[in-house]
């Protein structure tokens, strides 16, 4: 794999990994703000993604002789894909479309913009801010490790990759 695919692969498997890591925390109410650092640097791996697969000649994509994408990693990307959306919505109903904030009096309660929802214990802010995080993280680390699958997909289908390719018999061959 050439150095710059590398890079880009091993920055997009690191954030997977960190938000990924940030992501179970939430489960065990634990909100990891700082984890808000990786927002802009997603903002850099993806043009640079987008680069390397522009650079890709459009024949290339779907010809078998330039390595074919593993039947894994499309599964995985669409598992993927099904995850950020399942999250997204379980998220907004756990949340009850609110985020928790702090009220005068040091109350805590979780609110729209236009109203309060409903007061929350301290326990129970812990919570909604954790689900708020959740929502945050799951869309960071999908979208890092689907950099990551297109950076492999780049590197399968430019040429080096060809060498170790296993082409499966045509129809006609046999």
């Amino acid at each position: 794999m050439p150095t710059s695919l590398r890079l880009l692969f091993l920055t997009s498997l690191f954030g997977t990994a960190a938000c990924t890591a940030a992501h179970v925390l939430t489960f065990v109410d634990i909100a990891f703000y700082p984890i808000l650092i990786f927002v802009p640097l997603l903002f850099l791996v993806w043009p640079l993604v987008l680069w390397q697969l522009r650079r890709i000649p459009r024949k290339n994509i779907f010809s078998e002789i330039f390595g074919p994408i593993p039947n894994a990693l499309k599964l995985g990307a669409a598992l993927l894909l099904a995850y950020v959306f399942i999250n997204f919505f379980l998220c907004l109903r756990l949340n009850e479309g609110g985020e928790p904030a702090r009220l005068a009096e040091n109350k805590f309660a979780l609110k729209t913009s236009e109203k309060i929802i409903r007061e929350l214990t301290p326990e129970g802010f812990r919570h909604a801010q954790a689900i708020q995080v959740r929502l945050l993280t799951g869309h960071l680390l999908v979208f890092f490790a689907l950099a990551a699958c297109a950076t492999h997909i780049c590197w399968l289908k430019t040429g080096p990759a060809m060498a170790d390719a296993k082409i499966a018999p045509s129809e006609d061959a046999r």
